[in-house]
């Protein structure tokens, strides 16, 4: 209940807006799967997280055409966010 997680567009990351509340992702064990390629956008839409503390996450899907060494890059990158999403997640729930 202290957290949620809503996927936005730019637009709405950029501003801290968010979807009603009964679209936020917030049992702690959401699953979202990332089947397209391009950025996606999550925020935290609890009291001014996402704008004061900016707990905002944007994640850029590269498609099947990416070359070897950038695709390598993305998912050791990934697997960084996935560990610290997951701590910071276990950490405040």
């Amino acid at each position: 209940s202290k957290h949620n997680v809503f996927k936005v567009n730019g637009t709405l990351f950029k501003s801290c807006t968010f979807p009603p509340e009964n679209e936020a992702l917030s049992t702690g064990k959401d699953i979202i799967a990332l089947k397209t390629d391009g950025n996606k956008w999550y925020v935290c839409g609890k009291a001014n997280h996402c704008a004061a503390r900016q707990m905002k996450l944007v994640i850029n899907v590269l498609g099947e055409g990416a070359p070897s060494s950038s695709a390598h890059s993305v998912v050791s990158s990934i697997i960084g966010v996935v560990l610290i999403a997951t701590f910071v997640i276990a950490t405040i729930f």
